[in-house]
């Protein structure tokens, strides 16, 4: 049996005026708003110390993560980004044309990576703040041995991987953390779909997969890190969320040992950024 997993990220690709949170009334305004020098510094920065390192940390490296980008994203962001990557071939970045329809756009990127030789498609989206646990992918491959009755009833199924770490970063340069237990968000969220599926994962919202799918809540250890900062552009609601116990100072090691994340490194870099602010 095989099987791909198959994951997106979009990194400041400006579709259609009116998506997300953004405030632009035209495409040319959306542009400036999503390539302002700032934000880009800091979307670079969570790629860097920690969207990335947990994608080179991962055991098992038979994946695909899509890099979805606007095709006029300007230098030096463009040229910083590729360098970022070079050096993981997991990474495919796609550079697509500007304001299209944004889950159009999405469900076709998806759809067009898919393998049509496997058997089922996991999905995963991983926002570019986010990270995964080194062990993501392989327990993606091994959980489906367990799934394989219920996908195969229903066509698809998904696992939830509901513990993870929220890292609440500030302009001042403090960073909080704290343990999470929270249903359905999207990093660690994956879905199993067949290759032929008409729809990617972006054509169902996280917190209604139960509405469409069985889904398997899975909280035996963390298995994300979220970040949390200004520039988030979906708000982290405090609804449904629940702490586990678990000691912060084992953090530094966990985050290492588990994410591939050198925190205190992460931290040294928050504080530079935001040095001046």
């Amino acid at each position: 049996m095989k099987l791909q997993v198959l994951g997106l990220c979009r990194w400041s690709y400006p579709s259609q005026v009116g998506a997300f949170n953004n405030k632009g009334q035209s495409l040319e305004a959306l542009r400036a708003e999503l390539y302002n020098a700032r934000r880009l510094e800091g979307r670079l920065f969570f790629m860097e110390h920690l969207v990335l390192p947990s994608i080179r940390a991962q055991s098992d490296v038979d994946f695909k993560l899509v890099l979805m980008i606007g095709d006029e994203l300007p230098d030096p962001w463009r040229s910083k980004l590729l360098r970022l990557i070079k050096d993981i071939p997991q990474v495919k970045p796609v550079f697509l044309p500007e304001g299209q329809n944004h889950m159009e756009a999405c469900r076709n990127l998806m759809i067009s990576e898919r393998d049509q030789s496997a058997d089922v498609v996991a999905e995963f989206r991983l926002d570019d703040d986010d990270a995964v646990a080194s062990d993501f992918v392989a327990r993606l491959r091994d959980l489906f041995g367990a799934l394989r009755p219920i996908y195969k009833e229903h066509k698809r199924v998904a696992v939830d991987f509901c513990r993870g770490f929220l890292m609440r970063c500030e302009n001042s340069g403090e960073i909080n953390y704290e343990p999470v237990e929270a249903r359905l968000w999207t990093p660690a969220l994956a879905l199993y779909v067949p290759p032929s599926h008409k729809r990617s994962l972006i054509n169902y919202p996280h917190m209604r997969t139960w509405r469409a799918m069985p889904v398997l809540s899975h909280n035996k250890k963390p298995m994300f890190v979220r970040g949390a900062h200004e520039g988030n552009d979906s708000e982290i609601k405090r609804r449904n969320v629940e702490t586990f116990r678990f000691n912060l100072e084992n953090l530094p090691d966990v985050m290492q040992e588990d994410f591939g994340v050198d925190l205190q490194g992460f931290e040294t870099a928050w504080r530079a950024l935001h040095a001046n602010s």
